[in-house]
């Protein structure tokens, strides 16, 4: 590591030495402005000239983000971007952002890149030798019969089978992706409930739909006791299997332990404990947890990492953000978690949901849906019932993205004190 820890900061040491060791992705260490900080040894794979020191836009084209603006929502950012370094070869890499605050006077964020190059390259292969087959073809035509006629032919016919080849590898590696995002998608159908809960007190609204990239998200409501129910909903980073398998084991270790803890910050404090054991391969998960209590009208929840619910209150007709400071499970053993409460009345309803929904991004507008959208379609809907309203708001983020692609899944739970 670059930077010097004090070896009586022992959580602090433990922290970086499971990030920097346990990840096989990039990871960078930025001031608030952008600046790096420090860098783990995979870095200089990429990288071969010291980047410590320099701004992070000077490495990477494609951050279109307001670092800053990371510390006031609490989400985990991700964009696509290349390397723009002197090497004559570029890199494609999937960029997770971080916020970290250790006080608000020294923020830092960590950056996670995951490289995507591969796929990549063999794509900008394909439509290469494309272009070139459609050259050679027209000028087959144009020679005709000429005397440089059969050298053409013989240049169109090696194209063809380089194209063959390219488009076979390119193929296999398509292949091994459609498997694994078809057994992960199948994997997370298979972890979200089927029917909505039959509650006296509550009634509850889901939806979940898996996009070209499968995530790892999770939610589940469960029954325990006393007209308490218990409502969960989870991230996993990366995509693929292996983060629904780990999505998988969440929900195993939520059973237990929600059933044994009765404060949230209890749960995601073993939930994390586990975890940081469990996962070695610099994966993480947010997670926001509640319990909702209608026999004493009030919400005991807790938040690692994840969007801010939004709660209203319907006799002032306010908005709430549900704001919970927990750092996301698995990476740090030492995180912290704390219990708060919101006072819970008739009509009043709230929502949780994961970071695919404010992240949809736009190709004709340049940015995302935001949390600034989807508070205003809650707000809009308010009056319409609580199932009407998840639905609205996906056909929203559908129209906001017109034609772009979506990266990551669409998950909401929503739920409403409807009687007592």
């Amino acid at each position: 590591m670059a930077r010097k820890i004090e070896q009586q900061d022992k959580r602090l040491l433990r922290i970086y030495q499971r990030l920097f060791r346990y990840t096989d992705e990039i990871v960078l260490v930025l001031t608030e402005d952008g600046d790096i900080l420090e860098t783990n040894m995979k870095v200089e794979s990429y990288f071969p000239e010291t980047i410590a020191g320099r701004n992070i836009e000077s490495l990477f084209e494609g951050i279109e983000l307001s670092l800053s603006s990371l510390f006031e929502s609490e989400v985990i950012q991700t964009v696509i971007a290349r390397t723009q370094h002197s090497s004559e070869r570029k890199y494609t890499f999937l960029l997770s952002f971080i916020p970290v605050s250790s006080s608000s006077e020294n923020r830092e964020i960590m950056v996670i890149g995951k490289d995507l190059s591969e796929i990549e390259n063999y794509r900008e292969q394909v439509e290469s030798l494309h272009s070139r087959v459609r050259e050679l073809e027209e000028e087959k035509e144009l020679t005709g019969k000429a005397k440089n006629g059969k050298d053409k032919t013989l240049a169109l016919a090696n194209a063809l089978k380089k194209l063959e080849r390219t488009k076979g590898e390119l193929e296999k590696i398509n292949l091994t992706l459609t498997n694994e995002l078809e057994l992960a998608a199948a994997l997370q159908k298979s972890l979200v409930p089927h029917k909505l809960p039959d509650d006296r007190y509550l009634q509850f609204a889901f939806h979940y739909e898996p996009m070209q990239f499968v995530g790892g998200d999770y939610y589940d409501v469960m029954d325990l006791g006393d007209g308490k129910k218990g409502l969960i909903i989870a991230d996993v980073s990366g995509h693929g299997v292996s983060s629904a398998f780990i999505a998988a084991m969440l929900k195993i270790s939520f059973l237990n332990y929600a059933q044994m803890l009765h404060s949230p910050a209890s749960v995601l404090t073993k939930l994390n404990e586990e975890y940081c054991e469990v996962i070695q391969t610099g994966d993480f998960v947010t997670v926001f947890y509640a319990v909702i209590d209608p026999p004493k009208n009030r919400v005991t929840y807790c938040g690692a990492g994840h969007p801010k619910p939004l709660f209203l209150h319907r006799k002032s007709r306010t908005i709430e953000l549900l704001s919970s400071e927990g750092f996301f499970i698995g990476m740090f053993d030492q995180a912290e978690y704390m219990d708060k409460v919101v006072e819970m009345q008739k009509g009043d309803r709230f929502m949780v949901f994961t970071d695919g929904i404010i992240e949809a991004y736009s190709d004709e507008r340049g940015e995302q849906f935001g949390e600034k959208r989807l508070l205003e379609c809650f707000q809009d809907c308010s009056d319409e019932p609580i199932d009407c309203v998840i639905e609205n708001i996906i056909d929203q983020v559908k129209n906001f993205m017109k034609k772009s692609i979506f990266y990551d899944d669409l998950a909401i739970a929503a739920v409403e004190y409807k009687s007592k």
